[in-house]
């Protein structure tokens, strides 16, 4: 009877062993995206014990991996049907509510989770955890109430690695790098391939190469079977070292540790990119598409829009790059993505550009890559004569400066003036003059978009701001001659025309003469004043140019200096 029981406790140790084997294989799957795979073996658990309510949470989730939400949908509503307290199951279901936009509906599956599972010792870990993922994974999660389920969850169960992982997730996802990074150690010890992997998606944000491909090569190291970091090792090598010889080297590895899928091809279809063979790459890539029933990398949709906007069809080439946008998280994307979408733009809707830039800046993580990325824009706005698109990147450039420098404020308005947005000219204008008040630029370029904006001169806007220019341009005649005597004309027409007071006008003028007294219109002017009739005709008044001869408009025409005087 001794040797029946031993033999009998033996047996049942055996089957609990393969159990939690076959969920760490699947899991193995799952981290590594090998998710026909993982679908395989949690599919197999299920069929052989349909009450494995762990083997079917797992099961979903494979399916949410290929983005799959009838599937998982199916899958939980089956167990729920049988089982409808099943804490785990009621998790999953809110997963897919979650994902389906539901947020209210998912919380209180989650609550209710929570509420079912509570034991003795308090909440139960898993599904702390599972509620956490949710959050995590779907776009529009509530990333501050992932954190406090999985703070809970890592109390409870401080040796889990699935746990830190997601941790570490949650906090990238509340753009707290470095908290991210401290939890994916943690998790290292235990979970070396996946922890360095994500570690070096935090670093490759910030675009330090050196860190990233050093944590990819470790997750190789501790998983050869790796097949995300073999992925991202051939994004950089193509991407950012600008070399498709050894990006084909990594795609060889990762086409031998992914599962098979008829999207391999889409890296033959890169190698006739590289060629200029754009119709055959568009081709192989399209292949892809039609034959793929798993949730596609994205690299297919950013080589079709490369290839088409390489043909000069941006229209054809816009719906793949927002397809690579709405299907895929910044996190699955790399940074060069958002130079094609503007690139795309800019012939298809240029004035969505300055949006799709300042969306990069916001996303990255490093102040320098949001300089970067910013400089670009900037470019990009410069090269296409985009003057208001340049004012609006020359700003949100100068914002997100821990320091910024005032002075930097006048490149700010300049485009704006330029682009005919007089507004928003004033108002960098303006910041330009309170922070530098001794200084004629901020003053007398606020004056010239005023000018602009009240062009009868009824409300004097202009007034207030060429006067402060005036009184600095006489501390040096010599070098603010110009400003000195467009600010002096302004002056003197608002006076005559509108306060319709010849001796203040008359004043003006003279000021005006000192800087420049071979100045005929300004010597007619005021023997008009002087001896011409009392009544006087309004001035049509134009803004003067910094150089004081004439100023262009953003469109080209010329317009005449204001200043005038009518007597």
């Amino acid at each position: 009877m001794k040797k029946s029981a031993s033999l009998f406790i033996l047996s049942a140790f055996l089957t609990l062993a393969s159990f939690a084997q076959s969920i760490q294989e699947g899991l193995g799957h799952l981290y590594a995206e090998r998710n026909v795979s993982a679908r395989t073996i949690f599919e197999k658990m299920v069929a052989s014990n349909p009450n494995n309510m762990e083997a079917v949470y797992w099961l979903g989730q494979a399916h949410l991996a290929n983005d799959n939400l009838a599937a998982a949908r199916q899958v939980y509503e089956k167990a729920l049907a049988s089982n409808g307290n099943a804490p785990l199951i009621l998790v999953g279901m809110g997963h897919v509510e979650l994902a389906e936009g539901k947020s209210a509906e998912a919380r209180q599956r989650f609550e209710t989770a929570i509420s079912l599972s509570k034991g003795k010792k308090g909440n139960d870990p898993n599904v702390l955890n599972a509620i956490g993922r949710a959050n995590v994974e779907v776009k529009g999660g509530d990333a501050a109430y992932a954190i406090a389920k999985l703070q809970e969850a890592h109390q409870l169960a401080p040796a889990n690695p699935d746990v830190m992982i997601n941790l570490g997730n949650a906090y990238r996802q509340a753009k707290d790098g470095g908290k991210a990074v401290e939890y994916y150690i943690k998790a290292s010890q235990l979970a070396p391939a996946i922890a360095n992997y994500r570690m070096a998606r935090v670093y490759e944000t910030q675009r330090n190469w050196d860190v990233v491909t050093d944590h990819l090569n470790k997750a190789i190291a501790a998983d050869p079977k790796f097949a995300p970091a073999y992925l991202r090792l051939y994004n950089y090598q193509l991407f950012y070292k600008n070399d498709p010889a050894a990006a084909d080297q990594w795609a060889q590895k990762y086409i031998s540790a992914a599962d098979p899928s008829p999207e391999h091809e889409i890296f033959r279809a890169q190698t006739a990119y590289q060629q200029k063979n754009y119709d055959q790459a568009i081709s192989m890539a399209k292949n892809v598409i039609d034959q793929s029933k798993e949730k596609l990398n994205p690299g297919v949709y950013r080589l079709m829009a490369y290839s088409l906007m390489e043909k000069g069809d941006t229209a054809a080439a816009r719906p793949y790059v927002d397809q690579l946008f709405e299907k895929f998280e910044a996190d699955e994307r790399v940074a060069k993505d958002y130079t094609l979408k503007a690139a795309i733009y800019s012939k298809e809707k240029p004035e969505e550009v300055v949006n799709i830039y300042l969306e990069a800046a916001a996303d990255d993580t490093s102040l320098r890559n949001k300089q970067l990325i910013l400089l670009e824009a900037i470019e990009w706005a410069k090269t296409n004569n985009k003057k208001i698109p340049e004012g609006d990147l020359r700003l949100a450039f100068y914002k997100i400066n821990p320091s910024p420098n005032p002075a930097s404020l006048f490149q700010v308005g300049l485009p704006y003036y330029q682009g005919g947005a007089y507004a928003k000219a004033d108002s960098a204008f303006s910041a330009y003059a309170t922070a530098l008040p001794d200084s004629i630029y901020g003053h007398y370029w606020s004056a010239l978009a005023r000018a602009q904006i009240d062009t009868s001169l009824a409300q004097g806007l202009a007034v207030p701001a060429f006067e402060k220019a005036l009184q600095i341009a006489e501390t040096d005649k010599v070098r603010f001659k110009s400003q000195g005597v467009q600010s002096a004309g302004y002056l003197a027409g608002y006076y005559n025309n509108i306060k319709k007071d010849k001796d203040t006008a008359i004043s003006y003028l003279q000021k005006g003469l000192e800087f420049d007294p071979n100045n005929t219109t300004f010597q007619n002017s005021i023997k008009a004043l002087q001896g011409g009739p009392k009544k006087t005709t309004p001035a049509k008044s134009t803004s003067p140019s910094k150089t004081g001869t004439k100023t262009t408009s953003s469109s080209g025409a010329t317009k005449k200096p204001a200043g005038s005087v009518k007597g």
